[in-house]
């Protein structure tokens, strides 16, 4: 996390007298993106003081980076966390922010920063860190008919410090024409990740896809998840991936 300083001005609040102590008086916090931000969505913001949620709330893309988003906060310590491009997933119970089943991750950046909320007003500046990976799926000799998901062990984020949080997740990647399919991961945090490749009921083979991405070298730890290309080749036992900026002829080849 940053640490945000305040930023003192003389601005008479609403509950208290410029005469009086205003050591009691709540703080105007404004939070903002230090640039603007990536993806459509709406934007989550969310205020944590002692462990508990003070101020929440959702806001339009469009508002927050015009700088709307001021909340009267109580003073002290705090905790404020940002995630942005929101279209699908769910708060819940204000505590976490989650991927529906059956649905890849939205398209989130996120941010978590510690505020000192000792003045009148405060400028909480967040920088935005992009908190899923597009997967571009290839898979050859796929039998026709046959359909894919990708099941994994993280549903979502907490909202206290966006770390992930264990969930099951599971999601079919939309096909983009011919063999390439498309989701988005959530970041992992472990490399349990299958490929469930199924006729009907039937289970016809589970790819480690995780451990693959593992072995390429692949940090789901970096601050800003990298994009991931993967082709998979059922009938030979073969994966190729690749990692984004894609590179000609830079790919890493593994047996499963």
């Amino acid at each position: 996390m940053r640490r945000i300083l305040c930023i003192t001005a003389f601005v008479a609040m609403c509950a208290c007298s410029v005469k009086e102590n205003r050591s009691g008086c709540p703080c105007e916090l404004l939070v903002k993106p230090s640039a603007p931000l990536e993806t459509d969505g709406r934007v989550l913001i969310s205020v944590m003081q002692g462990g508990n949620v003070v101020k929440q709330g959702m806001l339009d893309k469009d508002d927050f980076e015009k700088g709307k988003c001021r909340l009267l906060v109580p003073r002290g310590p705090a905790s404020v966390t940002v995630f942005t491009g929101i279209t699908s997933m769910n708060t819940l119970q204000g505590r976490r922010l989650d991927i529906r089943y059956e649905n890849s991750c939205d398209e989130v950046y996120s941010s978590s920063e510690e505020a000192y909320l000792q003045t009148d007003t405060c400028v909480c500046s967040v920088d935005m860190h992009k908190n899923y990976a597009n997967l571009y799926l290839t898979v050859l000799g796929r039998p026709e008919g046959a359909t894919m998901s990708v099941y994994g062990t993280v549903r979502g984020y907490e909202v206290s410090d966006a770390v992930p949080y264990l969930g099951a997740f599971n999601s079919a990647p939309e096909p983009r024409g011919g063999n390439l399919y498309h989701t988005r991961l959530p970041r992992q945090l472990d490399d349990g990740l299958l490929l469930y490749v199924s006729y009907g009921k039937t289970v016809m083979r589970k790819v480690p896809i995780g451990k693959l991405i593992d072995t390429s070298g692949y940090r789901f730890d970096d601050e800003n998840l990298m994009d991931i290309s993967l082709t998979v080749d059922l009938d030979k036992s073969y994966a190729f991936i690749e990692v984004a900026p894609w590179r000609e002829e830079q790919y890493t080849q593994i047996e499963f």
